[in-house]
This record gives C-alpha cells, structure tokens and sequence, in this order.
C-alpha cells in the first residue's frame, strides 16, 4: 500500500488485516483521504481507478465530473457566483476561479458504489470505518497538508462556512471532523440514489447561483473503460484512456523513445507530447492524491483523485467542500462557460499498471500537467532503465511545458550542460518539490515494495 498520507495507507493496511481484497483496501485509502487531506480529496471531486487481477480483466472506472446539461450559451456570468482568487506557491502564482458556478457535478460517490459493487468483498460500512473513526476522533495535520492550507487560504477563508470547517487546521493541531464522520456514515449504509436523487442533490441544485440542475444528477453514473495499451519489451503498460488525455500522452512519450532511453531521448519525447497537446496547460499543482494497493490474491489497484482546488462552498452539513472543476482553466480548454453540455470533463490524471513477468506495478501520481511527464520518467526507468521501484521514484525529473524546461537537482553536471545547451529558457530547482509530482505505487510478484514519494511525504507499508 502506497499514498500521500500515513492515515491513508494505514486504513488500506487495516481492511486488508481482516480480509478484504485490494478494491475493498483502496476504496479505504481513498475515504481516508477524505479526512487526512482535504484539500486534495473530497467527496465533492472526481477521480479514476484502474483495476486488475487473476478473477479480473483489466478496466478503468472513470468517476470524473460531467458538464452541465445548462446550455453554456445561457449563461449570464454577471449572474452567477464566480470570481478569481490567487493561490500563492512561492516563486509562482496562479489566478483560481471559485463559487458555486466552479462547481460540476460531484462524482466521487458515484465512484465509490460502483467500486463496492463490481469489485468489493467487503461490506461497505466496514471499509468506510477507519475513516468514520479518524474524522470523530481527529487527525494531526502534518507540514504537508498544512502547506497546501496555507497555497489555498483564499479559498478556505473565502466565506465563514469555509473558515469554520477549516479552523485549526495548522501543523501539530488535531483536525476532527465530525460533519464528514456522520455524512460517511450515511452514504455507507445506502446506494446511489440515496446521493444523486436524495437530499444533497436536492439542495445543490436549488442554490443560487450554482450551474448544477437535478438533471446533472439524475444522469450522473460512472463510466467503465477498456484502458489504453502499450507493450515496451516484456512490459504491458495500462492506462486511462481518452477522453482524458493524461494517459494518451504517456503512451505517445514512451513510443517516441524507441531505442533510445537516455536523458536527452526523454527530453525529446517530453516535446514531443507538449506539441500533441491541442491548449497549454496549468503550471502549478492541482488539488490531486494518489494511490495504489496490491494483495496478496495478485489484484492491483491504482486510484488518483482531485477536487481541484475546491470551489469555496460546504457542502450542508456534510463537512466537504464542492471542486471548482468548471473554473479550472486546464480541464476548460475552449475558456471557462464554453462547454458541449452533457460531455465527460477531461483530466490529465492517469493511475496506470505496468504488467511483467516477475514484477507488476500499480503506480500514479497528482501533479497537474506534470503528471504526464512525471510518470513516464517513471515507467521509462521501470521498464527501460531496469531500476528498482524506489529508485525509479527518487531519480531526478524534469518537465517541459510551452518551450520551458524544469529541472530538479541531482542531474550530473555532463547531463545538465547538455539539456541546459539545447532549452536556454528553463529553471533549475535548488530543492526536490512536489511540483515535480507525487508518485505513489506498489510492485507484486517476485519482490514486493511500496513506494511513496518523499516529495509529498506520503507513506508506503508492506507486510501481511
């Protein structure tokens, strides 16, 4: 079990104990998640689960959000709640866009029912239990979430429903939330409809200024897919498919390399993948976590969730707060109320498989537009480079977006003169940082291993 936070691994360690398989145990992780780090998960986001096993082919589960079925043409956006804030990352910022018309239809719940149901052995109240218990009894907010507080603050302070569930949430305090604990609860012991044709839905719809109808709800349901192929060597790589294009975007990376796996090959692959993309993409981090389980029965799980960077608004009195997918300008590439109804949002969030041999892998990471590249670095030194998990993780990366090339530190100064010499325009990082993602993943088979990444200070546990 491998994710970006102790509390999230350990619920997946805890189901496993009694018995449950690798969907019950990241089905855990990921309502876990909800409590250790709100911010990057909500129940009021999206995500992707890629799945396979002996009793299982391979498929991916795609619970992102829809468009609104509300005509976009319609919309006044004098008369709607939407507005800019800034997110401060230091050396860089970045204008968000939040209020209730940020919002899409939440489809994390969704998710989770169809998980339960196609692949759970579990009951879903016992896999929801560790983190009913965490939200009751509350978590300590560790330096990592406590710096995502502190990028997001104009949205956690953008109204006093927001100030109120989000206060006291600093380094070292004890976070409860009891709010979530009851709506976890709930959502536990029902189905579906209890969600999208229940009371939640009901109040969502009718708030003012909101984009969502009962109609988003009623048609909301989660999408299973055929994921993307690619075979490298004695390697099978799986991936989300279109019409995300993360995944596609990996796979377009690793076929331009051909026979050349070297620094400069990758860096060449990486253009490669930013002449494809059709519109620049965000360059900051997203609000996304990751992770990834593997049993001992031979399933591999590999979940990636966001809410964006959340939307400003409390949902109820159910402790999470909505995404602002709709004002996220990477996900809206023809501009913001430019939407075909009805449509699935595209995300660059790709949870991925590598199937060999001795060895397979469930792997992915958050990262916004980063994670294309930042995970085929990864697959590329797995498969290619024959490095062991860890190292694959903990190996230097760079990232290059419109004509700008990232570096971290930890290149050699041979390699670093070379990239350097053919991208004038670029940045070298004096400090490893979670701009560069966050990989989270597991290996079965012959040798088995749980990586988290120490740029996220996540948290990885093997064992029985």
């Amino acid at each position: 079990m491998a994710s970006g936070h102790e509390k999230t691994t350990a619920a997946a360690h805890q189901i496993l104990q009694q018995g449950g398989n690798a969907f019950d145990a990241v089905l855990a992780a990921m309502m876990m998640s909800f409590v250790a780090e709100p911010l990057l998960s909500s129940p009021g986001g999206g995500g992707f689960l890629i799945a396979s096993g002996p009793q299982q082919s391979p498929k991916v589960l795609d619970f992102f959000s829809d468009t609104p079925e509300r005509s976009a043409a319609s919309i006044d956006i004098d008369d709607v709640d939407f507005y800019p804030i800034m997110g401060d990352f230091g050396p860089r910022q970045q204008e968000f866009h939040i209020g209730r018309a940020a919002a899409a239809v939440p489809a994390v719940p969704a998710g989770i029912f169809s998980i339960h149901e196609s692949l759970c052995s579990l009951p879903l109240a016992d896999i929801a239990q560790p983190a009913i218990d965490a939200a009751n009894t509350g978590i300590t907010v560790n330096h990592q979430q406590a710096y995502v507080a502190m990028i997001l603050k104009p949205i956690i302070e953008s109204n006093d429903t927001c100030k109120g569930l989000f206060k006291g949430f600093n380094a070292g305090s004890v976070w409860k939330n009891p709010q979530l604990a009851s709506f976890l609860d709930s959502l536990s012991k029902s189905d579906h409809a209890w969600f999208y044709q229940g009371k939640i839905a009901a109040e969502l719809s009718a708030n003012q200024g909101s984009l969502l109808s009962q109609v988003d709800f009623d048609s909301y349901q989660c999408q299973i897919r055929n994921p993307l192929e690619l075979t490298v060597g004695s390697y099978q790589i799986l991936t989300n498919p279109q019409p995300s294009s993360g995944g596609y975007l990996i796979i377009e990376q690793l076929r331009r390399l051909k026979n050349r796996h070297d620094e400069l090959a990758v860096l060449e692959a990486m253009q490669h993948a930013d002449d494809l993309k059709r519109n620049p993409l965000a360059e900051v981090s997203r609000g996304t976590t990751h992770m990834s389980v593997a049993d001992g029965e031979g399933n591999l799980a590999s979940l990636t969730l966001s809410n964006g960077e959340g939307n400003g608004q409390i949902v109820g009195d159910c402790g999470f707060m909505l995404n602002n997918f709709l004002g996220e300008e990477d996900i809206n590439t023809h501009g913001f109320f430019a939407w075909q109804e009805k449509q699935r949002m595209r995300s660059m969030m790709s949870p991925t498989l590598v199937l060999g041999p001795n060895a397979q892998f469930a792997l992915g990471t958050g990262g916004s537009n980063r994670i294309k590249t930042t995970l085929f670095q990864v697959i590329n030194h797995l498969v290619n480079g024959k490095k062991h998990l860890k190292h694959a993780i903990e190996a230097p990366r760079m990232h290059y977006e419109n004509s700008h090339l990232d570096l971290e530190p930890g290149f050699s100064a041979q390699i670093m003169e070379q990239l350097i010499k053919t991208n004038p325009i670029h940045s070298q990082w004096h400090n490893h940082n979670l701009y560069f993602g966050g990989v989270n993943a597991v290996q079965s088979g012959t040798t088995t291993s749980a990586i988290s990444d120490f740029r996220r200070n996540g948290c990885g546990i093997t064992g029985r």
